[in-house]
């Protein structure tokens, strides 16, 4: 692994994430977010009416960019231009006593992580149906959950937790596996790979054939890890270090 070159945040980044064009984007505690290209070029800036810190930023569409405030219980949409939509609440008929993780299905509904209740939902954007909704204590034997993250890939949905590992649920938000039994905090994908950082190293596994990958870093405290084709992003403090894998 070759290091080509870093770049300034100017901030500890709260929220990473990558689209499908290898755009970056970054999140600070004020809730101002950027998108950067691969060199480190800042291409567009978000700054919000409303200050709070963005829990998790999910870019991969490219032309709408999904962000969740946990502390507001909200979400936005971004354009690809970082231009935002209206704010819009969680809590819903649907839903109440909320607390958990929301992001952007592969079909443009919601994913909602009810870490109260211990459910699974899937919400109609637009008219807040509900779709799905499964009782995780059913299918899983876990007495605190602690998620850090979530995320929808190839028709699959993520789940991180901070001692258990990454859970694995289908398209209809059954349990179906868990890929690792690290405690994970962040993960991306490149390929048909899930990228996420252990034990000071990068370690990807294969989302069907399960081979896995571990590549030493640097001895530092990453917080978060994007990748594309043999590039490596990895955020340190207010730094992103840009590694190519040989």
């Amino acid at each position: 692994m070759e290091k080509t070159h870093s770049f300034d945040l100017g901030y500890t980044p709260t929220a990473a994430s990558m689209d499908r064009q290898g755009y970056l984007y970054f999140s600070n505690n004020q809730g101002a977010i950027d998108k950067f290209d691969k060199k480190g070029n800042q291409i567009y800036h978000y700054s919000p009416q409303k200050q709070g810190t963005p829990t998790l930023i999910e870019a991969w569409q490219g032309l709408r960019t999904f962000v969740y405030y946990q502390n507001f219980q909200e979400y936005l949409l971004l354009d690809r231009f970082l231009n935002a939509s209206e704010r819009y609440p969680i809590n819903s008929n649907q839903i109440s006593d909320f607390s958990g993780l929301v992001t952007l299905a592969n079909d443009n509904n919601l994913w909602i992580l009810n870490s109260q209740e211990l459910s699974l939902k899937k919400i109609d954007i637009n008219d807040r149906e509900l779709l799905i909704d499964n009782k995780l204590n059913l299918s899983l034997d876990i007495d605190a959950w602690d998620i850090k993250f979530i995320r929808s890939y190839q028709n699959y949905l993520f789940i991180g937790d901070a001692k258990e590992g990454i859970f694995v649920f289908d398209n209809l938000g059954n349990y179906s596996e868990k890929i690792t039994g690290q405690g994970v905090d962040f993960f991306t994908f490149a390929g048909d790979e899930i990228v996420f950082l252990s034990d000071q190293k990068l370690q990807t596994i294969h989302l069907y054939d399960k081979t896995k990958r571990e590549i030493s870093l640097p001895d530092l405290p990453y917080q978060f890890v994007l990748m594309e084709n043999n590039q490596i992003f990895l955020v340190h403090n207010k730094t992103v270090e840009v590694y190519r894998i040989n």
